[in-house]
């Protein structure tokens, strides 16, 4: 029996609840943990400064 067989004999709340099946986290390895801090680095400074010429152009104007 493949797994098409089986969705197909559950009722519609089974088959969602069946086909929901989350995936397990995943190990990073170092570069890829110190890429992800890089960017939450450039997140934080990047926000700050885009509301900042954002509320500048406001008060200017334009």
């Amino acid at each position: 029996m493949t797994q098409d067989d089986i969705l197909q004999v559950l009722e519609p709340a089974q088959r969602s609840a069946q086909k929901y099946i989350p995936y397990p986290r995943r190990k990073l390895s170092g570069w890829e943990v110190a890429l992800l801090w890089l960017l939450r680095a450039y997140v934080l400074i990047a926000v700050p400064l885009v509301i900042y010429a954002f509320v500048k152009a406001l008060a200017a104007g334009g």
